[in-house]
């Protein structure tokens, strides 16, 4: 297939060469105006340009609910286990709502029964996939590291809230005290 714009400037230069033409600018307008609404030879046209901004926003927007999700299962994760670690004494069933509404129920007319329920709720936040105030802050300080987990969701977030203006490897080259600032720093704006 020709390149249309190879026609357009023929006709121009042909329209140009004939000064009698009645409407002659006109015509040069018209052939102009069509010249710009051309793709850019070799370039995307201007309406699948709009098309990939708006997939590449769609996955923004699909990053940012699956982020959303982690965090949800990540609170309930570390709920489950800390009232597992509070109340030992009641059994595990098939159902994880049901347990953990055994223990509450359990708790609230025994009371914590194990010396060790706090530390090990607390062991529990520490190594939930996501990283809660205490764990951020003792990165921060350089007393821990994160788990591979926490390190996964904590990038997710990352990319999340810097708009995805860097790639994973940009911020895990930041460093995780780093990581955990922004993660912190946004934790204390949204509370």
């Amino acid at each position: 297939m020709s390149d249309p714009r190879a026609h357009l400037q023929d006709l121009r230069s042909r329209i140009e060469a004939a000064p009698a033409l009645p409407e002659r600018a006109q015509w040069l307008e018209l052939i102009d105006a069509a010249a710009k609404a051309l793709p850019v030879p070799g370039g995307p046209s201007p309406e699948l340009a709009r098309l990939r901004l708006d997939v590449e926003d769609a996955e923004h927007a699909r990053d940012a609910a699956n982020l959303q999700r982690m965090k949800v299962a990540g609170q309930l994760t570390t709920l489950h286990k800390s009232l597992a670690a509070a109340a030992p004494e009641v059994a595990a069933g098939k159902d994880p709502q049901s347990d953990a509404l055994r223990r509450i129920e359990h708790l609230a007319t025994h009371g914590a029964s194990a010396p060790g329920a706090v530390e090990a709720a607390r062991a529990a936040e520490m190594d939930a996939p996501m990283p809660s105030r205490a764990l951020l802050e003792a990165v921060i300080a350089g007393e821990r590291k994160f788990s591979k987990a926490q390190l996964e969701f904590t990038i997710a977030e990352a990319m999340v809230l810097t708009g995805w203006a860097q790639t994973p490897l940009e911020l895990m080259a930041e460093g995780e005290p780093w990581l955990a600032a922004l993660i912190l720093k946004n934790q204390g704006e949204s509370a």
